[in-house]
């Protein structure tokens, strides 16, 4: 289990993840003048919750299982899914269930969704991948890369494993895969639960006067945000070239708070892990 490196310059640091399914958070959310905000994608949220870096955010959930001895939930807040994502995507060029001995390339800022993917092709379906093989995706990390950790590329892979807003552009791009999985959809016909890619979490070691502050905006912010799915569909419609009723519908399929039958789905979900020795 990862260790938290303790810094008294990060316990007020916010992790922002800069996708569109976040935004009903993010949008208009008041902080406290003590609290400093950084973008990271989800697994880059993990790594630098784990390293000390950042005191709270959208912790992915398989991160927030790893670490929970150190971090605690932010109310019933996260994201959730029953049934479709839409952005949770496996392109491949055959079927899932025929993807044994298979080469499938990873987006690098995934961390729930690759253990998501771990499980149903090696638990539901007892099929072993020839190897996941992680995919630079954003700029920093390619950058950071030494030329030896270079992927291979897309196209070369029998199937690609993609999240949040590059999942939602290359599908409408997509001409080498004839196959798409819905990840989430998967694990809702396995496991008959929501599927939970994320928590809002905070180090227990902030002051609860910071934590019931996060906790009162993120409901303020949340509740503002999702009477204006159609404003914030229509800000993103010319980014992600899609008509502004599609977005507004995929942005309306996703839970924020989560109820009992996401607790249920997060339960699952350790069991799985830890059974499969992921945790």
């Amino acid at each position: 289990m990862p260790s938290i490196i303790p810094s008294a310059s990060t316990t007020t640091l916010l992790a922002k993840v800069p996708y569109l399914n976040s935004t009903p958070f993010f949008r208009g959310l008041s902080l406290s003048p003590h609290m400093a905000v950084t973008e990271a994608a989800p697994r880059e949220v993990g790594e630098r919750a784990a390293a000390g870096e950042v005191a709270a955010g959208l912790l992915p959930l398989a991160d927030f299982l790893r670490l929970e001895a150190q971090f605690e939930r932010v109310g019933p807040f996260g994201i959730a899914v029953r049934g479709r994502a839409r952005s949770v995507l496996l392109f491949s060029r055959k079927p899932i269930r025929q993807l044994e001995g298979a080469t499938i390339a990873v987006t690098d800022d995934t961390s729930t969704s690759a253990v998501l993917l771990r499980l149903i092709l090696e638990r539901r379906y007892q099929i072993v991948p020839a190897s996941y093989e992680r995919r630079l995706h954003s700029e920093r990390r390619r950058q950071q890369a030494s030329a030896s950790k270079e992927r291979r590329q897309d196209t070369e892979a029998d199937a690609l494993l993609l999240i949040g807003d590059e999942a939602l552009r290359y599908k409408r791009s997509n001409v080498h895969y004839p196959f798409e999985t819905d990840v989430a959809f998967e694990w809702w016909l396995w496991q008959h639960v929501p599927c939970v890619f994320a928590v809002w979490a905070i180090r227990k070691d902030v002051a609860v006067g910071e934590k019931k502050l996060l906790e009162t905006s993120l409901s303020r912010a949340l509740g503002v945000n999702q009477r204006q799915l159609d404003v914030i569909a229509h800000e993103a419609s010319a980014t992600f070239e899609l008509p502004a009723q599609e977005l507004q519908d995929y942005l309306g399929k996703f839970i924020y708070r989560l109820s009992r039958d996401e607790e249920e789905g997060i339960s699952r979900f350790r069991e799985l892990m830890h059974a499969h020795h992921l945790l």
